[in-house]
């Protein structure tokens, strides 16, 4: 019993094709295959456009075309089953390609991926420069290191520091640049 709707006119021109008795009742694969290759632009088109790619919609359809020779039965909409199989064709070869499926031991792709820990040459410059500003910090007076220390490292306000040291908010920002200037310039950076 067939329930689909039948129409005095074919859905699209496609299957106009098959009705007006282009393709071979008796095996069903080659009048597929045979509507593809009369469809083939159409086809692409449609479905570059799903798969974003031209190439692979180009090997999915010679993929298809190859597949649709098995067709065991007659198919009623024949553009929409050998869309279908081209979709799933490239369903299947989007799966085969993932990276992680071409990796055989987990050591190995652990071991290509990219270390995010500074390099010892890294390491190396920021321990030279750490240094710099050490004795840099050693050669400032007593008041000024202290103001850095406060404001930088130990987050106080200025309002705090200039009240502790009893200064005035001007001098406490004079003490605090005159301290970043010269570790700035014994490391070789601006610290500002």
């Amino acid at each position: 019993m067939d329930f689909g709707i039948h129409h005095a006119e074919p859905a699209c021109a496609f299957e106009a094709d098959l009705a007006a008795g282009r393709g071979d009742e008796a095996e069903p694969g080659i009048a597929l295959r045979d509507f593809l290759a009369r469809n083939y632009l159409h086809l692409h088109r449609r479905l570059q456009r799903h798969l974003g790619c031209p190439d692979r919609a180009s090997d999915c359809l010679h993929d298809a075309w190859l597949r649709l020779g098995d067709t065991p039965a007659a198919v009623q909409s024949p553009e929409a089953y050998v869309y279908r199989v081209a979709c799933n064709l490239a369903v299947d070869r989007m799966r085969a390609e993932r990276p992680w499926r071409q990796v055989a031991d987990a050591e190995v792709a652990l071991a290509c991926l990219a270390d995010p820990a500074p390099g010892p040459e890294s390491v190396a410059e920021d321990r030279a420069t750490l240094k710099a500003v050490q004795r840099a910090m050693q050669r400032l007076p007593p008041r000024h290191q202290d103001i850095l220390v406060a404001l930088r490292v130990c987050e106080l306000t200025r309002d705090e520091v200039a009240t502790r040291h009893g200064l005035s908010l001007r001098r406490v920002d004079t003490a605090l640049r005159q301290a970043l200037r010269s570790c700035a310039e014994a490391a070789g950076t601006s610290l500002c």
